[in-house]
């Protein structure tokens, strides 16, 4: 599970129609400044500026995650896309520190730091992964980017299906990039810990615990 960092969010909005309906369409944030909001942006920061640059040296590879749960939609969405679910089933997810908070009426973006430990052999490594997530609740699906030292860059669209049957299919579709030396093992660490959280998820709300 990968996250960003940002010197400065912005969103932009087209500039279209009168002053009112541009007021209308301006988001609403939410500060919450922290001990880890100056690590946020400067990781932010770094992800921009390797997204800009084409991250020119790293290799990617995308993977699917599906799983299928046995809940209504409206449920599954509400559980999964609230990242405080997260902690205590992502196997490496210490906590979630939120920076700001965007909404505009149709999305809500939320600048994160994810505190991890993450295995690297016989030890565990303190990560500090900046992240950015966006929630599009009407189309059912969410976006996260992450930003990880050294360079470990991670695109994620999560969708939601009603199959309607009482079921709800949820994918995972994860981009990973970073320095080719690190990839076999970014993307190892990254699926497992992804799958493991959602086997976490799915148990705990077809068994009513969330």
């Amino acid at each position: 599970m990968k996250y960003l960092v940002g010197c400065a969010m912005a969103l932009s909005f087209a500039a279209t129609g009168s002053p009112v309906a541009q007021a209308d369409s301006a988001p609403t944030c939410t500060d919450t400044p922290n001990a880890y909001t100056a690590g946020w942006q400067t990781g932010w920061a770094s992800y921009q500026a390797s997204e800009k640059s084409g991250s020119s040296g790293s290799a990617s590879r995308t993977v699917d995650l599906p799983i299928t749960i046995n809940a209504p939609i409206d449920k599954v969405w509400t559980v999964y896309s609230n990242l405080r679910n997260d902690i205590g089933r992502h196997p490496f997810l210490k906590d979630i520190i939120t920076h700001r908070t965007c909404s505009d009426g149709v999305s809500t973006t939320i600048d994160f730091t994810a505190l991890e430990n993450v295995p690297m052999g016989s030890v565990d490594y303190p990560a500090k992964t900046q992240a950015e997530q966006r929630l599009f609740p009407a189309d059912r699906y969410y976006l996260t980017d992450s930003y990880d030292t050294p360079g470990v860059i991670t695109h994620q669209k999560v969708t939601f299906t009603d199959n309607g049957n009482g079921t709800t299919a949820v994918n995972e579709h994860i981009t990973f990039s970073c320095n080719p030396l690190l990839l076999n093992f970014t993307v190892s660490n990254g699926v497992s810990s992804h799958q493991a959280y959602q086997a976490a998820l799915k148990r705990d709300i077809e068994n009513g615990t969330l």
